[in-house]
């Protein structure tokens, strides 16, 4: 696995950096975001990225490799909201065929666990 690329993939997305993203994807690539069930072909997903409004950054966490599946956890965030993305990427050489992406927001756990006193924070 290039973990540049995909490292350099995720600093793209968070760039928001349209000509650079269209470059990693073959051309009939298909991402689907489940949480919100929503499928895209790379034209529309150029639009909901690159038009998302806000100024994000983003640090990849994890990454790991099964075949020609990439899976990634990253961290995005920008003011005032905060995600951790867990994306399945099917790669054909340095390229995304298909993403299947799940993304959840960050913040306190429920107030009922808080109440039981169990749990900790990540550290």
């Amino acid at each position: 696995m290039d973990y540049k690329l995909i490292t350099q993939y995720w600093e793209d997305i968070t760039k928001q950096d349209e000509q650079r993203l269209r470059e990693y994807f073959c051309e009939d690539a298909c991402i689907r975001w489940h949480n919100t069930n929503e499928q895209f072909n790379v034209e529309e997903f150029l639009r909901a990225n690159c038009d998302y409004p806000g100024k994000w950054d983003g640090t990849v966490e994890r990454m790991e490799q099964i075949g020609n599946l990439v899976i990634t956890v990253v961290h995005v965030w920008t003011e005032g909201m905060s995600f951790h993305v867990t994306s399945f990427m099917k790669m054909n050489g340095n390229r995304i065929v298909a993403i299947d992406e799940y993304w959840g927001d960050d913040g306190c756990a429920p107030q009922w666990r808080m109440e039981k006193h169990i749990g900790k924070p990540i550290q």
